[in-house]
């Protein structure tokens, strides 16, 4: 692409060149940045795809190594297993040991040469790795070997550590132990001897085995460079290890992690990372069958990512060098499609600067050719606007200097036709505004000096008014007075008759208990009559009495005479008491009447307290609405005493007003005057 620029003025390579370096760092930005994410997000696929390929397959590599080391183990040992277990089922031996009591001498059974021959046989069958091949009865507690050992009186078979084959009635392994006559590392396997007939046990026959075959086969295995294989007994003692001192040693007592003796104890497979003398390691636990033996591999963090950590170093360079080969070509290609960009910027500037007189010639056949070429139009036609400009600026200081009718020599073009009709638009708008405020200004003078008379009569009226609401205010504060002391009055009244209400309410109940007093009496005369009834009837019943009795003591004659006297007595008695009941009936009729007088008058006269009552209340009610009627007018009179002085504030206020706007209209007549003189010096059509 060729560029060629010819201009007039000075050029700014300084501008240029850091317009140059902004803009092609936004493109790296803007393209660079996409590329790179890109660049990114295949580098982290593709580093998660080889990470997952390569753990994965050290996981399997590990699990794999355990598991055969674990199924060589298992077929090592559950051949000698199943070996002790013929042995314990060989007739001659049950014969042997069936035969054989407590404190009989077990070498001097029948059949003991035959045994002997069996156990040499099965031992030199096998002379790498069977060390001694055995039987032990439990009556006589004694143990003859393959290799011509017998054991002596001091020997005790509860003490063997395969002796709980004979308490499971299982074939088992021992522990691995050090055989004190070769130095070699051994385990037992046996198996109970059963009588057929009923099921006791007679003993226990089996083998010592050596180990150090199947701990050379452990050694064989190697997993990467550094990894390698741990044999564990039953009760997690090292059988093997690559660091011979760890031997014998018990998983819990090593420097290992606690998830490892977990593991162990409980005898599961499992996938592990642990440490071990301070590295931390990956392995796979894995159980030799049934034997109780577990296999444990170990391969230090280091070289389990080894390979996903060079796979992630080469992805990381090889991305970093893609990134920085596309941001070079991107920071190219941006300096090169800028340059063009930058000579049309610099052009533009010299515009926005005032500088018409440019010349510019951009040969290319993309967009910027042709933005170059639609430039040096622009500028072009800008230098035919210089006289529309001109002309424009000159009518506008006519304006300014209040030549409001102006004359457009040259035909505008394009969008400054729109300049010259607005101009002559311009000039008709102002004659007509200017003739307008001209007319306008002598009729605002007149009317301030209107207005300012209008205001001065306004504020001497409202002066008046203050006067006079003045007044009425004071009236009306002594007529709000009058009702509040009325009002006073009005509630000293209501509380009296309020009082007598309550005393005349007091004296109608002790009315009603007289009456209920007057009442019971006269329930008590009636039940006096009753007993003075009662009295005569006896009198009258004692006076038969003594009638019949007199006549009895005149039959009786001389005899009865003092019985005679006495009835006479009687009768004497009873006629009396008649007289005196009659005489106490009498007078409590004349009572029984005057109370019934009494209880009429008292209740005439309870009527008469309650009508009093209902008087005294009538008049409380009225006297007590005359009291709210005087609060509700103090109230109404308090409202009208404060608007009225709202209205005196205001018509003070109107007055304070009137006087401004008399000295406003005084203001405007002169500022009206001022104008017209200002609208004199604009010429007018």
């Amino acid at each position: 692409m060729e560029q060629q620029i010819k201009k007039h003025g000075k050029r700014q390579p300084k501008r240029m060149a850091n317009t140059k370096k902004k803009i092609a760092d936004e493109i790296l930005r803007q393209i660079g940045g996409s590329v790179i994410f890109v660049f990114l997000i295949i580098a982290a696929a593709a580093t998660g795809m080889v990470g997952w390929l390569s753990i994965t397959s050290k996981r399997t590599e590990l699990l794999e190594e355990s598991q055969a080391a674990a199924n060589q183990l298992t077929g090592f040992l559950s051949q000698y297993t199943k070996s002790a277990g013929q042995l314990a089922v060989n007739p001659e031996i049950k014969s042997v040991m069936k035969e054989t009591k407590a404190n009989d001498d077990f070498q001097q059974a029948r059949n003991m040469d035959t045994v002997m021959d069996n156990l040499v046989h099965i031992a030199n069958t096998d002379t790498e790795n069977v060390m001694a091949v055995w039987v032990s009865d439990l009556d006589s507690s004694s143990l003859i070997q393959s290799d011509g050992y017998i054991s002596g009186d001091d020997w005790d078979i509860t003490g063997r550590g395969w002796y709980h084959c004979i308490d499971t009635k299982k074939t088992v392994l021992t522990e691995p132990y050090i055989d004190s006559s070769t130095g070699k590392l051994i385990l037992s396997t046996a198996g109970p001897v059963l009588d057929d007939e009923s099921g006791e046990v007679l003993g226990a026959a089996g083998m010592d085995i050596s180990l150090n075959h199947m701990t050379q086969l452990m050694s064989g295995y190697k997993i990467g460079r550094n990894g390698y294989i741990m044999l564990l007994s039953e009760n997690g003692t090292l059988v093997y290890h690559p660091q011979n001192d760890l031997i014998q040693q018990k998983i819990q007592d090593t420097d290992i992690s606690e998830n490892v003796v977990q593991a162990v104890e409980s005898k599961e497979s499992k996938f592990l990372k642990y440490k071990a003398d301070g590295v931390t390691k990956y392995g796979s636990l894995q159980p030799a069958g049934d034997t109780g033996y577990l296999v444990l591999s170990s391969l230090p963090m280091s070289e389990y990512y080894a390979v996903l950590a060079a796979m992630v170093i080469a992805l990381v360079l090889i991305f970093a060098a893609g990134i920085l080969l596309v941001a070079i070509r991107i920071k190219k290609s941006a300096a090169t499609l800028t340059k063009p960009i930058l000579e049309l910027n610099e052009t533009a500037q010299q515009l926005a600067a005032g500088n018409l007189d440019v010349n510019l010639q951009i040969a290319s056949e993309n967009e910027i050719g042709e933005l170059g070429a639609s430039v040096q139009k622009t500028v072009l036609r800008l230098k035919e606007y210089i006289t529309y400009i001109n002309e424009t600026a000159e009518v506008l200081a006519q304006i300014a200097n209040g030549k409001l009718s102006i004359d457009l020599k040259h035909d505008y073009a394009g969008e400054f036709q729109k300049i010259k009709t607005a101009l002559l638009n311009i000039s008709g708008s102002m004659n007509q505004v200017m003739s307008g405020i001209n007319e306008s200004s002598e009729h605002v003078s007149v009317g301030a000096t209107e207005l300012a008379t209008a205001s001065s009569v306004l504020a001497e009226g409202a002066e008046a008014q203050a006067a006079s609401i003045g007044q009425l205010t004071e009236t009306t504060n002594t007529v709000a007075g009058q009702v509040e002391d009325s009002r006073k009055k009005a509630a000293s009244s209501a509380e009296a008759t309020a009082q007598a209400a309550a005393m005349i309410e007091q004296n109608r109940e002790k009315m009603k208990l007289m009456m209920d007093a007057m009442n019971n009496i006269h329930q008590t005369s009636q039940q006096v009559v009753g007993i003075i009834q009662t009295i005569e009837d006896i009198a009258s019943q004692t006076n038969l009495l003594s009638l019949n009795a007199s006549i009895e003591a005149a039959r009786a004659g001389e005899a009865g005479r003092g019985f005679a006297v006495v009835a006479d007595e009687i009768g004497k008695l009873a006629l009396e008491s008649s007289k005196a009941a009659n005489t106490t009936k009498e007078l409590i009729e004349i009572s029984m009447e005057e109370i019934d007088k009494g209880t009429t008058i008292a209740t005439s006269a309870m009527d008469a307290l309650q009508e009093s009552v209902r008087v005294v209340s009538h008049v409380n009610e009225m006297i007590q609405e005359t009291a709210q009627n005087a609060v509700i007018q103090a109230e109404n009179m308090k409202q009208l005493r404060i608007g009225i002085e709202e209205i005196s504030h205001g018509i003070q206020d109107n007055s304070a007003a009137s006087q401004e706007t008399s000295a406003t209209s005084e203001e405007l007549a002169s500022q009206a005057e001022i104008l017209n003189k200002m609208v004199q010096k604009f010429e007018l059509n």
